[in-house]
């Protein structure tokens, strides 16, 4: 399984971004800065997931009631979410011994149709936009901008399409979990493989997609209200894959949200932290924001994902 996003992170400098088109070969570097930004925030929204072969217990009653009261407290922030926008977000990215820090600004939103509209830019030294990713769950539309290479990928909205792009494994769902600081956005909310609690905390395993990889997610319980605090993914030999952390908890409108996500792959020894500055919740946010037409002009060269290997 190769990883970043999501995120879902690698701010690995040794990436290529290639087409398989006779008359497009050359591979795109991601020491380029305006690919490496966007994608380590693309990156910052990946979620890496677990095992399908773990055998899974059947909760008491009791404990099946308890854990439910966190899940559907989990999910009401999400359904109360129709938009969101943030306009300073700060993210540094750790490579090594290497550190850089960017500015971000990301727009989310719900339509009419029930669809996830995502829209991501990625700020140079003076706050101009260097990369642009747009995901358009009505148009089945995903778009990545590099604004000083004049180049974009464009094709329909997929799981895979990241993959195709970067060659990393990466979900919708993935991205909203990130974004909402809940794992369960994903639908696996019925096989476990053990829920342990102990007064205020909760640690909850459970098997996910890949292959001999389990998941591990730890919660708080605060004021009656449930806290994502740490998301760990382990390989079948038990090596940690991927740690998430969530912390700096406040209230936006009535909804409590994480201000800090912090994700670390040991293996790539690449760590991104996010701080949240700003955030506003439920605000206007016009249709138009994730149209990709404004970003494709006459000289832009249009890459379509299909073409890519």
């Amino acid at each position: 399984m190769r990883y970043i996003a999501s995120t879902i992170l690698t701010g690995r400098s040794d990436l290529r971004i290639a087409t398989s088109s006779p008359n497009h070969r050359s591979p795109l570097s991601l020491k380029n800065l305006a690919a490496r930004a966007e994608i380590c925030v693309l990156c910052l929204f990946l979620a890496v997931v677990g095992c399908v072969g773990t055998k899974t217990i059947e909760l008491s009653p009791a404990t099946r009631a308890e854990l439910d009261t966190i899940l559907n407290t989990l999910q009401v922030r999400y359904d109360l979410t129709g938009s969101l926008k943030i306009i300073r977000m700060m993210v540094t990215i750790e490579e090594g011994e290497q550190s850089e820090e960017l500015r971000e600004l990301l727009w989310y939103k719900k339509s009419e149709n029930g669809g996830e509209l995502l829209h991501i830019q990625a700020l140079g030294p003076i706050n101009e936009p260097r990369g642009i990713a747009i995901a358009n769950q009505d148009k089945n539309q995903f778009m990545l901008r590099l604004l000083n290479e004049q180049k974009a990928y464009l094709g329909p909205l997929s799981d895979g399409a990241l993959q195709e792009i970067f060659g990393i494994d990466l979900r919708v769902s993935d991205v909203l979990s990130a974004i909402f600081a809940n794992p369960f956005l994903d639908g696996r909310t019925d096989e476990f493989i053990s829920v342990e609690s102990s007064g205020a905390k909760f640690i909850i395993a459970r098997p996910g997609i890949q292959e001999g990889h389990v998941e591990t997610i730890t919660l708080f319980i605060r004021e009656e209200e449930p806290r994502v605090a740490e998301w760990h993914i382990h390989d079948e030999n038990g090596t940690l894959q991927q740690r998430a952390a969530f912390s700096d908890y406040r209230e936006v409108g009535g909804i409590l949200r994480a201000h800090k996500v912090e994700i670390e792959r040991p293996l790539d020894e690449t760590r991104v932290v996010v701080k949240i500055a700003k955030v506003e919740l439920n605000v206007e946010i016009k249709d138009s924001k994730f149209d990709v037409e404004p970003f494709l002009g006459e000289d832009i060269e249009i890459i379509p994902l299909s073409e890519l290997e």
